[in-house]
């Protein structure tokens, strides 16, 4: 008895950037802080991560994290700022997101992508679109 096969081989761009994020006005505030989606951080960013770096996310201070922005090219230095997990489960990055931002002129409604560069140890960074 022969099966039949359905296979769908159609094309579709790959995607890299795991997390999606429009940006609010809070992430763009003098407050300095990028909310991450706990969900896309927690299935498809911490298991890539070292452990011990995993587990300082926790901690009071955080972990430090190197972010590369994809649209500064491969040979600019990479940013250094901390991902912290709040006492209410929420995540995010802090203490250089909001200089940042403000100089590149990040604002409410633009659309960033993050992933993690398992081999530099790295976030990658990319705006998407920009409002």
């Amino acid at each position: 008895m022969a099966q039949e096969a359905d296979l769908d081989l159609s094309l579709s761009q790959y995607d890299p950037w795991v997390i999606k994020k429009k940006l609010t006005a809070s992430d763009t505030s003098m407050n300095g802080k990028l909310l991450l989606p706990r969900k896309e951080l927690l299935d498809s960013i911490i298991p890539l991560m070292r452990q011990a770096m995993a587990q300082q996310i926790g901690t009071e201070n955080g972990v430090e994290v190197k972010v590369h922005v994809i649209e500064e090219g491969n040979e600019a230095d990479d940013y250094t700022w901390i991902l912290v997990k709040d006492i209410d489960n929420t995540y995010f990055l802090k203490r250089g997101w909001g200089p940042f931002a403000r100089a590149n002129n990040y604002q409410e409604g633009d659309v960033i992508g993050l992933m993690w560069d398992q081999s530099y140890e790295r976030f990658l960074l990319h705006k998407i679109v920009q409002y």
